[in-house]
């Protein structure tokens, strides 16, 4: 018997190639090619947005950051030894955001590093005038009443009747006044500069307060007195009228406790002697009172630059902006932690905002010296020293 096989039927592994399954397929390609665009558009971002917050995190001031070890880098002048700050005095905001404190009683001029300790930069501990041309940590300082940054870097100091700088290798030096009247206790109104004369040959009375224009020239304020520093290194005086509604006649309110001078150039005057009024000194000479500010215990405003080249100003337990013609208050200090009361007596801001502060408390107001900082309305107690009878 012959037995025949019925013809299989082929199969195929491939789908029915009719129309409707091939736009079918056209689609699922289509998504498919949509999933991998929209993967390869989520990986670049997320590579972008780390790039971004690895460049920020690396820009961010020294202060804002932990210590990683003992001994964070700071730029500016080299640091000294190591000391436990005494009286927090005039402040400044370095390079790399690095806080600089006037020690008053130290007459040394410290800086504050990420681990909360204190540095000498300038100062050997001793009240006097010595070791110009040499390292700033082994000369003698006889009273710093302020200190300001250049362009380069370099620390200014108003020390007495002259103005010192430190620069970024730590070698200070005199650039103004010769220091024979720095010693005044009571200084007068009476001018002792006249307008041209060279810096270096200058009999100057205490200086106040000194400040940077935006065009890197320097201003120096005495009791009675507003000069400028010229490039060819010439005192040049600063006089004014004052505005109708006031005395008129020269501008003398004496009492230049504090100085700051804005964009345009126009320079601002913490006084005490009229009120404790802030004044307004135009490029043109013309004085405007713009109200009311004094520092606890009936010192004069101390003022400063803000980051947004605003000037601000204390004003007892508050910061005071200077707008226009106004003068509105942009933050206050109400029960520091640690203490009851924040009484301001200098303060320093740094470009990124943050604020800084001290208060030498006594008086019946607290127990507690302190220095803090203020970044989007938070206080930290930076250090802190029981005031003793």
């Amino acid at each position: 018997m012959i037995v025949t096989e019925e013809p299989r039927q082929a199969t195929t592994d491939l789908p029915d190639a009719s129309p409707l399954t091939a736009e079918a397929l056209i689609k699922e390609a289509r998504r498919h090619r949509r999933r991998r665009h929209l993967a390869y558009v989520a990986v670049t971002i997320l590579v972008i947005a780390g790039v971004v917050v690895a460049v920020f995190a690396n820009r961010r001031p020294a202060h804002n950051l932990a210590a990683a070890s003992n001994e964070p880098k700071v730029a500016g002048p080299p640091m000294g030894r190591v000391v436990s700050l005494k009286l927090a005095g005039p402040l400044a905001v370095g390079p790399n955001g690095a806080l600089y404190i006037v020690d008053e009683q130290r007459h040394e001029v410290l800086v504050r590093l990420a681990n909360g300790q204190f540095r000498v930069v300038a100062g050997d501990g001793k009240d006097g005038f010595s070791g110009d041309g040499g390292p700033a940590t082994k000369a003698a300082l006889s009273n710093v009443s302020d200190i300001t940054f250049g362009r380069g870097g370099s620390l200014y100091l108003a020390d007495g009747g002259r103005v010192r700088v430190v620069n970024s290798a730590g070698i200070i030096r005199t650039i103004a006044g010769t220091g024979a009247s720095g010693s005044i206790a009571s200084p007068t109104y009476s001018s002792s500069v006249t307008s041209g004369t060279p810096a270096l040959s200058a009999s100057l009375p205490s200086l106040s307060s000194i400040a940077f224009g935006p065009s890197g020239e320097l201003y120096l304020a005495t009791f009675s007195q507003l000069l400028r520093l010229t490039a060819a290194g010439r005192l040049v005086t600063i006089r004014a009228a004052i505005r109708s509604g006031l005395s008129r006649g020269k501008f003398i309110p004496g009492d230049y406790a504090s100085i700051a001078v804005g964009t345009h150039r126009d320079i601002y005057v913490g006084s005490g002697s009229t009120g404790w009024s802030i004044y307004r000194v135009s490029r043109h000479g013309v004085a405007t009172n713009l109200g009311y500010a004094r520092r606890s215990g009936g010192s004069a405003a101390v003022l400063a630059l803000g980051s947004d080249g605003v000037v601000e100003a204390d004003n007892g337990t508050s910061i005071v902006r200077i707008e226009g013609n106004r003068l509105v208050t942009s933050y206050t200090f109400n029960n520091v932690p640690g203490t009851d009361w924040f009484t301001l007596t200098y303060f320093a801001i740094a470009p990124n905002g943050t604020l800084y502060a001290d208060d030498i408390g006594g008086g019946g107001f607290q127990h507690y010296q302190q220095l803090a900082s203020v970044v989007h309305d938070h206080v930290a107690v930076l250090w802190q020293r029981r005031n003793t009878a």
